[in-house]
């Protein structure tokens, strides 16, 4: 869940709270889909042009007015809170709070039934027949019905829309002509997606997918209202406050922009009697040392603590440090398009130039650990032990990429590139590039590779720090040399991870084509059995750290703080498939 994955984020993951993922793209240091500090957004608000007339009717009776408010850190400005396109972890954090799908994660990370109350699936477990329940409410009053599904997941798949989990409805869930809709050679009665009744939704998969119900609870299978999507239109629907219609535990009634999103206490939600918070105010704070100076005035209730500086500041205060595994993986994104580093031999050189545990020892300070592999430590195998155990043990005990780099064999690498590139290191200093976030954190760590590759290597490279909007904006258009993101998984499959770096994957901005990678996750797709299905995701690890569509660099392990004389900190649900849920959070 969180599936997905992602979801884009430099240094910026940390964004809910001071943390991660997701989904989606998680920025790195931030994470989005999101990684140690959060970078903030400028999301530039659109004009308003509608008059009051046009603009849709919304029911305000169901907000809530209790004293239960709890104050959050998002890191990072939503790029997007539209179902549709959104792909950080932020946005998907938002959207747990604010909309209620078919499936919902627990507190366990369990999937449980929520729009639907009940589902009936055929013996091959290629058919979902899901009923909904009849008190589902969107919270300008008008009921949740199969229809919103349905809609929802035919813009998704609307190539015009230009949703990067897109292929998460079509390869990943796999839903029957999805992909043949996608690309224009079907119509919409033809995709395994039926609105029976009001009521009743019938989804049909080509083939029986084990964690299907982790993949119906992701944000991007999130429903939406036909109606009040048509009359606000497309362009402002999820842009402001007024522009949302929800069905979830909360609404969203503020959005300052680059300042604070409120969400409110839905009091029509159907289990509102088991939502003890009334009020969740994200401000958005993008300095991690400022998060921790308003937490300390408490100004803030919950707050990430993403370097061993600020954990130790927390501590010397009397506060309590919690940490967990967000599964979060953070990189240096190749352009493989780019003229030089179209070089395999280039590329190897500047992932092995470089020392992971340097890298966190001098900018995070903190429990990240240096990757080894892609797919990260808390997603399980076949056999539901961890997948990252199981690589290792394929590999004879080997890691797959030192987590202290490799010099030598960077300088070897290197006087090949130059020799098939015909140029010199002056040459690549003059032309390699690094974008990264805004915030001082993920400055520190584009600073820190460019002083490796300058000492180890004697290439000079430019870091170019932006706000994470921009970052992503480059890599979707190819502007880009290297970035610095990251991913946060969105189911526990090694699939959330691995079919990142298909050729035609809509997250996949590297430009890396491979047909035998292509090959090995399209297999991996297919194949019932589990341990061989395992054998091919082995290969693609393999061919992640032999073609480098990334240079890996750390997983994600983030600590945060909890106001305790306010809530139960065990209540405020962080892990690695829900970034961070405040459903079940309870108030002393």
């Amino acid at each position: 869940m969180k599936r997905s994955k992602i979801l884009a984020l430099i240094l910026a993951v940390l964004l809910v709270v001071g943390t991660f993922a997701a989904c989606g793209d998680s920025s790195s240091s931030s994470t989005g889909s999101t990684a140690s500090k959060a970078e903030t957004t400028s999301s530039a608000a659109g004009e308003e042009t509608s008059s009051e007339a046009d603009e849709p009717a919304t029911d305000d009776t169901n907000t809530s007015t209790g004293d239960n408010v709890l104050n959050l850190n998002a890191g990072m400005e939503p790029t997007s809170l539209n179902t549709i396109t959104a792909t950080y972890s932020i946005e998907f954090s938002m959207f747990k709070h604010i909309y209620e799908n078919l499936y919902m994660l627990d507190d366990d990370d369990v999937p449980q039934l929520a729009a639907a109350e009940s589902v009936d699936i055929n013996d091959d477990q290629t058919v979902y027949t899901f009923h909904l329940r009849e008190d589902g409410k969107w919270t300008n009053g008008d009921p949740v019905v199969a229809g919103d599904f349905a809609f929802a997941w035919q813009e998704v798949l609307n190539p015009d829309n230009a949703a990067d989990y897109a292929y998460f409805l079509y390869d990943t869930l796999g839903i029957l002509n999805a992909s043949e809709y996608f690309d224009g050679s079907c119509s919409w009665e033809d995709v395994g997606v039926k609105v029976i009744d009001d009521l009743t939704l019938e989804v049909t998969l080509k083939q029986a997918v084990p964690y299907a119900p982790f993949l119906f609870s992701f944000g991007t299978l999130c429903p939406i209202n036909q109606k009040f999507y048509e009359e606000v239109g497309a362009d402002m629907y999820s842009t402001e406050a007024e522009y949302f219609c929800t069905n979830g535990a909360f609404k969203l009634t503020e959005w300052t922009h680059d300042s604070e999103i409120v969400l409110e206490k839905n009091q029509d939600y159907h289990d509102a009697a088991s939502v003890q918070a009334d009020v969740l105010d994200w401000k958005i704070i993008s300095d991690a040392q400022a998060g921790l100076t308003e937490f300390l005035s408490g100004g803030l209730d919950v707050v990430g603590l993403s370097t061993g500086t600020l954990i130790q500041q927390a501590e010397a205060q009397g506060i309590d440090v919690l940490s967990y595994a967000d599964g979060s993986a953070f990189y240096i994104y190749m352009n493989h398009s780019h003229e030089y580093l179209q070089n395999a031999n280039l590329r190897k050189a500047l992932a092995l130039g470089f020392d992971k545990e340097a890298m966190i020892g001098a900018v995070y300070q903190n429990n990240n650990r240096p990757m080894t592999s892609f797919t990260c430590p808390s997603v399980n195998g076949y056999d539901g032990k961890p997948f990252q155990e199981a690589l290792l043990a394929w590999n004879g005990g080997e890691e797959l990429t030192p987590k202290n780099g490799d010099i030598e064999a960077a300088k070897g690498y290197l006087e090949t590139a130059l020799q098939e590139l015909g140029c010199t290191v002056e040459d690549l200093s003059a032309s390699l590039s690094m974008d990264c976030g805004d915030s001082q954190t993920a400055i520190d760590e584009a600073s820190f590779y460019q002083e490796q590759w300058r000492q180890n290597l004697g290439i000079e490279i430019t870091v170019n720090s932006m706000q994470t909007k921009q970052g992503s904006e480059n890599r979707k258009n190819g502007n880009y040399v290297m970035s610095l993101t990251g991913w946060g998984p969105d189911y526990n499959d090694p699939m959330t991870f691995l079919d990142l770096w298909v050729s035609t994957g809509g997250n996949n901005q590297t430009f890396y084509n491979s047909a035998d990678y292509d090959g090995y996750i399209q297999s991996a797709l297919t194949e019932l059995d589990g341990e061989k299905r395992q054998e091919y995701f082995y290969e693609a690890e393999k061919l992640v750290v032999e073609d480098l569509p990334v240079a890996p660099s750390y997983w994600r392990f983030p600590s945060y703080a909890v106001n305790s004389d306010k809530v139960v900190p065990e209540s405020v649900h962080r892990s690695t498939f829900q970034d961070i849920t405040l459903r079940w959070v309870e108030f002393k």
